[in-house]
């Protein structure tokens, strides 16, 4: 039985990662993929960069037919809590998904799957056969293979890699990375936020984070700016070609003391909208002059906010967009 159990987690872990490689190669880019730091019941999150939406996805894979040749998929009624995430139910073929997925919303899904109750629990299961069309109740939520990003409506976004060390002449990529982590610390203080990172890490995006009661999203790019005695002031660069703002997106700068190895007090929160007009252009970069280890950051000081309230803040933020 524990076999059986293992090998199902394994065909669904394959099922996810087979359908996050779709969506990103059919969409060269368009679609980025974010996957869960914690398992809250949604199994990964699709950006699509053309206009900023987020998707919550479920992913249910199978890999084998009935004896009727049609696909079953049973979920407990208590794991669909988003009306609006999207369910991918597919079949695996040993190297790739089957001819056509299933792709239907959590509340369509609940209204067209059977209902069973077994043990007092309530379980809905759809059944669907691997072709279009027909009459099945399913067949409008089919969709081919090779089609299955056009159901994100992706388009396809060519987005360069980004490397600040170029430009700066140092390798500031430890002093991001704790940036990125204390940031992920911050927020999963918050037991009503959902955290996920981007696979690969390409985007404007690096932290995301999903209210659990409304399914909203928002996302943060992290910046680290170091100082120490010699330096007082230091500058964060984004590459403009790849910073998309969008109002759902926001840019928070640390502050790391390097001589005493932590960070400070306080951090910037600042709307991805406001930083156009507060950076300075130097060819492919916008620029942000801050101040780490001062008391003031010029006119950045409106969107200070304490470190140690960033997860509440990023939760408020959360609510004002219900």
């Amino acid at each position: 039985m524990r076999w059986h159990h293992g090998r199902t987690l394994a065909a669904g872990q394959v099922a996810e990662f087979k359908v996050w490689a779709e969506l990103v190669r059919q969409s060269v880019g368009g679609l980025h993929v974010f996957l869960p730091l914690r398992d809250m019941g949604i199994d990964g999150v699709v950006h699509r960069l053309g206009d900023g939406a987020y998707t919550a996805v479920q992913v249910k894979g199978r890999t084998e037919l009935t004896p009727a040749g049609q696909v079953h998929v049973t979920v407990t009624a208590s794991s669909l809590r988003d009306d609006r995430a999207l369910v991918v139910c597919v079949l695996v073929e040993e190297e790739q998904l089957g001819r056509v997925a299933l792709v239907v919303s959590e509340s369509k899904f609940r209204e067209l799957a059977a209902h069973d109750m077994v043990d007092g629990r309530e379980y809905l299961t759809a059944a669907f056969e691997m072709h279009g069309g027909g009459k099945s109740r399913w067949a409008p939520f089919l969709v081919e293979r090779e089609r299955l990003a056009e159901r994100f409506g992706s388009a396809a976004v060519l987005i360069p890699e980004r490397d600040e060390s170029e430009l700066l002449g140092v390798n500031r990529g430890r002093e991001g990375f704790l940036g990125e982590m204390e940031v992920i610390r911050r927020l999963a203080e918050v037991e009503g936020l959902n955290l996920f990172r981007p696979f690969p890490d390409l985007e404007t995006v690096e932290v995301l984070a999903r209210d659990v009661d409304s399914g909203l999203f928002l996302g943060l790019q992290v910046k680290t700016a170091g100082w120490d005695r010699e330096h007082a002031e230091e500058r964060v660069y984004m590459r403009r070609s790849s910073f998309r703002p969008f109002p759902t997106t926001y840019v928070c700068v640390l502050m790391w003391d390097r001589s005493v190895n932590r960070f400070g007090d306080d951090c910037l929160l600042i709307p991805s909208s406001d930083v156009a007009g507060l950076a300075r252009i130097e060819g492919e970069w916008l620029v942000l002059e801050v101040q780490p280890g001062s008391a003031h950051h010029r006119r950045l000081d409106v969107y200070r906010t304490e470190l140690a309230l960033l997860g509440r803040s990023v939760e408020g933020l959360l609510a004002a967009q219900r």
